[in-house]
């Protein structure tokens, strides 16, 4: 699985909508990514990396595609 379709299942998965979120969905855009999603994103990438990001890393999550850099980078 590509780093993009990775990220789709990732904040798909954490934001409770699975199969619903495309690579162009961005924190403001999608109703469900307010703070808690985006600590389940957080925990759904550490989980999937298998270590704890940064604050910056963590600050920098705003978009699906956002998710899939640091998928590819890390």
């Amino acid at each position: 699985m590509g780093s993009e379709a990775r990220a789709c299942a990732i904040v798909g998965d954490a934001l409770n909508c699975p199969g619903a979120i495309g690579i162009g969905a961005e924190m403001n855009s999608v109703a469900a990514w307010d703070s808690l999603g985006h600590m389940a994103i957080v925990a759904g990438m550490e989980r999937e990396l298998g270590h704890a990001l940064t604050a910056e890393q963590i600050a920098s999550i705003t978009s699906v595609r956002r998710v899939a850099e640091l998928l590819e980078a890390l």
